[in-house]
């Protein structure tokens, strides 16, 4: 027959494995939290450093005047209608982007800190050359008679994301002078960067006119460059050993080691549109110049809130493994594990977690996860010896939890393989069990109880001892006369 204490028993065991899916979903929103706090302290950081930033152009821009004749058809006060011409003058504008841009830049990165956590900052110095080409302004006003068309005061033109990050205004050597930059980009929907008014320029100019400037650039976590030239190239080294390429191409070559990263960059006007966006620009609206770019994060080497995001998903299978191997010992055993016993191994399970998250926002993930496992693999195989009656059981039991602790730590390490390790690591615990348990006659271990506690086994007199005294019930009933 069934043991039907030790069925309601396992009932009880499996509603504390569901329940504890609560505390696990507590563990989980804690570090959603924690991860909330860490954006708080960039953004604190942020709002007294200047942000990510974004550099495009140079832009050139040349505004002119054309005067036209206009024919149109009027109705005079007869009703007559007639043909009439009169002069026009339009404001239109041309803006040109290089036919050469070469960027070169070294990056030195520090960090910032607002209490426990940091964010890396960085200070770029780049060297920007390159030439336009006016023929391309020629073939614009072609159609214009000499006498029609007047170019106004021409500028160059610079944006960026966040203009808090210019250190110092820079000078632009053009044609053999240097002219220093003002504030702002000067172009219709991108205010933030830097523009420079020019001299006058006339047909006559040579068809390549050169450029160079220096500019000292400061931001946070990451660095994008807009491509904007007929054929451009990026080449940039710095001090940070953890980039991670970001944008619309990847580096054509890169080097990254412990001192530090070089990249170098190349488009063409096929491979990044450029036309587009200059034709978005030229319609007064320049701020799509920043959202297309190629360029780098400063991230950090490892990521303490998504490790322990990942971590914390296995939490459900440690306590659920844990759970069968002490059921399976029960009813092997012949022993008796209270359910209050289970629940508190289960909060250990999940103190392995608190931790961890705690420990890592001080230390290392790798010894916070390391003390993290040793505490709690230490704490149960002293409960394990302690509820199997056997310290060489506890033993054993706390040696297979430190073994599934090393496993989940080569799991999150593996972030390629993680879904591949995990399904593996699934499989081995459950053939396991299968082969394990494969000659068990379960109805037999089932239907047999788990011994009974010493303070309830029904005492036995021993065959030397005294006979007792008769029950005083059973003496009620003599008569002695």
């Amino acid at each position: 027959m069934m043991n039907t204490r030790f069925i309601l028993k396992i009932g009880i065991i499996g509603s504390l494995i569901l329940l504890f899916l609560i505390p696990q979903a507590i563990m989980a929103d804690l570090v959603e939290e924690r991860e909330s706090w860490r954006q708080k302290a960039y953004e604190s950081i942020e709002a007294s450093w200047p942000g990510m930033q974004v550099l495009a152009g140079p832009i050139l821009t040349i505004p002119y005047q054309v005067t036209g004749t206009i024919r149109e058809t009027v109705t005079d006060k007869d009703g007559k209608e007639r043909e009439i011409q009169r002069q026009e003058t339009m404001q239109r504008v041309v803006r040109l982007v290089p036919t050469r841009l070469d960027i070169q830049g070294d990056l030195q990165s520090t960090l910032r800190y607002r209490g426990i956590f940091q964010v890396p900052v960085y200070t770029i110095s780049l060297k920007i050359s390159g030439d336009f080409d006016l023929q391309v302004l020629r073939e614009r006003v072609a159609g214009w008679k000499e006498g029609s068309l007047h170019l106004e005061v021409p500028y160059l033109s610079v944006a960026v994301r966040d203009q808090r990050g210019i250190a110092s205004p820079p000078g632009l050597r053009w044609k053999g002078s240097e002219i220093p930059f003002k504030p702002g980009s000067n172009l219709p929907g991108s205010s933030a960067g830097m523009h420079v008014r020019l001299p006058d320029l006339e047909m006559s100019d040579p068809g390549s006119l050169a450029f160079e400037f220096t500019l000292e650039l400061r931001g946070m976590r990451s660095m994008g460059f807009s491509m904007l030239a007929d054929t451009s190239s990026v080449r940039l080294s710095s001090n940070w050993p953890h980039p991670s390429f970001t944008g619309e191409m990847l580096p054509e070559s890169r080097d990254v080691s412990d001192a530090g990263f070089t990249a170098l960059w190349k488009a063409s006007a096929f491979s990044y549109n450029v036309r587009d966006a200059i034709e978005k620009c030229e319609e007064n609206e320049c701020g799509g110049v920043l959202e297309r770019s190629v360029g780098f994060e400063l991230i950090q080497p490892v990521d303490i809130y998504q490790q322990s995001e990942r971590s914390v998903k296995y939490g459900f299978l440690f306590i659920a493994l844990t759970f069968v191997v002490l059921i399976l010992f029960e009813l092997l055993k012949k022993l008796q594990i209270h359910p209050v016993q289970y629940t508190l191994v289960g909060f250990a399970l999940l103190m392995f977690y608190l931790l961890l998250i705690s420990l890592s926002e001080h230390i290392l993930f790798m010894p916070a996860y390391a003390i993290a496992a040793l505490a709690c693999t230490g704490l149960l195989t002293v409960y394990f010896g302690a509820i199997l009656r056997s310290r060489r059981l506890g033993l054993l039991l706390g040696g297979g939890l430190a073994l599934l602790y090393l496993v989940l730590y080569v799991i999150l390490k593996a972030e390629d393989y993680a879904l591949l390790m995990g399904s593996l690591l699934l499989f081995s615990a459950l053939a396991a069990l299968i082969l394990t348990s494969r000659n068990l006659d379960w109805y037999a271990l089932m239907s047999s109880a788990p011994p009974a506690p010493e303070s309830e086994k029904p005492h036995e007199p021993s065959p030397h001892s005294e006979p007792s005294e008769p029950p005083i019930d059973d003496l009620s009933d003599r008569h002695d006369f």
